[in-house]
């Protein structure tokens, strides 16, 4: 059961530049100029690294994942550590996550690392294949792909009402990949439908990719916490901790909310709208349960969803 890991090394065309220039849309992706105003991103890796799953190792994870490991799989990362956030207390007045039964968009990402079982949180893009997972990158790569990836679209209490859908592609920056930069904390994962299943998007919807997007906005973000066998929600503004980096406030999000997407123009009857970040980014999304990051989605982002989006 392996990983065959590959670096692809690609140029940016003209159509992306001139994408990115002009704020024009490319296929499930909604461009804005940034007009001097936002980031592009930090870092700007000219490569991504594309990781495939071998047929075999798919199946394997799709058997690995029985409803018992799913019950007993960990949160990757423990928000709420020992390195504090620079804001000593929360705000006064800011809101609370509730919990609630889901959306088709959004779902639990279960891995292996080593021994242990794992999971972060995920949401469906918009793209050609129609098979595209997006969510934050230390969900998925340290140092080399984790294994046994499978994503469950609306996952609560134990159910699976959209299927299980096993990865057979990761795809991170070079500078996450070699270097773990927060600002390139975002990945993209292809996935094979489950036996007589259509195309995931085809099955739940997805979301529209936000490059390069103001950075106060008001946003839905969607997760799943370590304290909960439900997700949880929150409707709040997402805002500038520094020209890589968004943040917002919320109490509520725990271990496991790793991975989850902040939502413009949210639906909450079908889950869709425009995805500008997910859980991840500084000290890995956030070290308090209120305080939570994303690195901003800008040039390197898109040259990593073309990549995924032309494997």
């Amino acid at each position: 059961m392996g990983w065959g890991r590959q670096h692809h090394r690609w140029a940016v065309t003209a159509l992306i530049v001139a994408a990115l220039a002009t704020g024009s849309a490319l296929g499930g992706v909604a461009l804005a100029s940034t007009g001097g105003s936002a980031s592009t991103g930090g870092s700007t890796p000219n490569s991504a690294v594309t990781s495939t799953v071998s047929a075999a190792a798919q199946q394997a994870a799709r058997a690995f994942w029985t409803p018992a490991r799913m019950a007993a799989a960990t949160p990757l990362v423990n928000r709420g550590g020992i390195v504090a956030s620079p804001e000593a207390s929360p705000p006064p007045g800011i809101p609370t996550a509730r919990l609630f039964n889901g959306v088709r968009t959004v779902g639990a990402l279960f891995f292996t690392n080593g021994s242990s079982l794992h999971y972060c949180t995920a949401s469906v893009v918009n793209s050609t294949a129609r098979d595209l997972v997006f969510t934050a990158a230390h969900c998925v790569y340290s140092g080399s792909p984790f294994k046994n990836i499978e994503f469950v679209p609306g996952y609560h209490v134990g159910r699976r009402p959209y299927g299980s859908w096993v990865v057979k592609n990761v795809f991170v920056a070079s500078g996450w990949a070699h270097g773990q930069n927060q600002n390139l904390d975002f990945a993209f994962v292809t996935v094979t439908p489950p036996p007589g299943r259509r195309q995931l998007q085809q099955v739940t919807g997805g979301l529209q990719l936000g490059i390069n997007r103001p950075y106060r906005r008001p946003i839905e973000v969607i997760g799943y916490n370590s304290s909960n066998s439900r997700p949880v929600e929150c409707a709040t503004h997402s805002f500038k901790f520094n020209a890589n980096q968004l943040e917002f406030y919320c109490h509520g999000y725990l271990d496991g909310t790793s991975g989850s997407p902040w939502i413009v123009h949210y639906n909450s009857s079908n889950g869709t709208g425009v995805v500008i970040g997910t859980i991840g980014g500084f000290e890995l999304g956030g070290n308090v349960e209120w305080a939570s990051y994303s690195a901003y989605l800008g040039q390197s982002a898109y040259r990593l969803y073309l990549r995924a989006e032309h494997q």
